[in-house]
């Protein structure tokens, strides 16, 4: 653990990944995420939209997950991978993944060994 009172670097190589994907699959990506890489900065809410079908115009509600993922520079592309294929994003019109920089995080800590986190 940290010492109490003590704040992280200011500044660092950190990566932010959005992935914005069909409802319903997100608590699996972050699932994986955390099983594999060790990965618990995520965060995942439901967004909702409308859209236009290119067919005569008609409009249609759509409803989608974003996941968000802060994660050190050396991880970004793992994570990265491991997001695109989980979600299914390698098939055709099933959402997309973007990854940029970030200089700044707050500090999240794994947990203990053998410590049961939900």
């Amino acid at each position: 653990m940290a010492e109490a009172g003590r704040l992280p670097p200011l500044r660092g190589e950190y990566r932010v990944i959005t992935c914005i994907m069909p409802a319903g699959g997100g608590a699996e990506v972050m699932a994986a995420l955390r099983r594999e890489l060790g990965v618990i900065s995520t965060s995942l809410h439901h967004a909702r939209g409308i859209g236009t079908h290119s067919l005569r115009h008609r409009v249609y509600s759509d409803e989608k997950q974003v996941l968000t993922v802060v994660v050190e520079a050396a991880q970004g592309d793992a994570v990265f991978e491991l997001i695109y294929f989980t979600a299914g994003l390698d098939l055709p019109h099933a959402g997309m993944v973007m990854m940029g920089k970030a200089f700044r995080a707050a500090g999240l800590e794994r947990p203990a060994p053998g410590e049961d986190v939900q």
